[in-house]
């Protein structure tokens, strides 16, 4: 891949957060750091417009002592199954779990399955992330 140099102009305080957000990161210099930021930007932006595959997480936090959570959570992973790729299962603690899904497929599919699982009774919380 080729790269082009560019020049940008940052307000000090924008730059003085970068830079303590790259000291967090021991490998990132402005560079890589501003590539990153932009390459998320326009992932996002791609998203939105809901055109083509995507590649992402679904992730849950539930309490699996409420009535039928885990038979509906297992039910919208099997009607979703060829966009899952895998699942991890996590014990947070005697009343909650953590169940990382990954997808893969149209925009619109992973929304609509991230949607789904988010609305099941029981579910804490659920954030779809899109990674490419």
């Amino acid at each position: 891949m080729s790269v082009e140099r560019i020049a940008i102009s940052l307000e000090r305080d924008t730059l003085e957060k970068l830079q303590a957000s790259m000291g967090k990161r021991a490998h990132w210099n402005r560079s890589k750091a501003v590539s990153d930021i932009i390459r998320d930007y326009l992932t996002k932006e791609e998203w939105q417009v809901g055109k083509g595959r995507r590649v992402g997480t679904v992730s849950l936090v539930y309490n699996h002592h409420a009535h039928g959570v885990l038979e509906r959570i297992t039910e919208i992973q099997h009607d979703s199954g060829a966009s899952i790729i895998s699942t991890l299962h996590v014990h947070l603690s005697h009343d909650e779990c953590l169940e990382v899904i990954a997808v893969r497929g149209k925009a619109g599919r992973i929304q609509g399955i991230g949607d789904r699982l988010g609305a099941v009774r029981g579910v804490k919380s659920c954030k779809l992330s899109i990674v490419a």
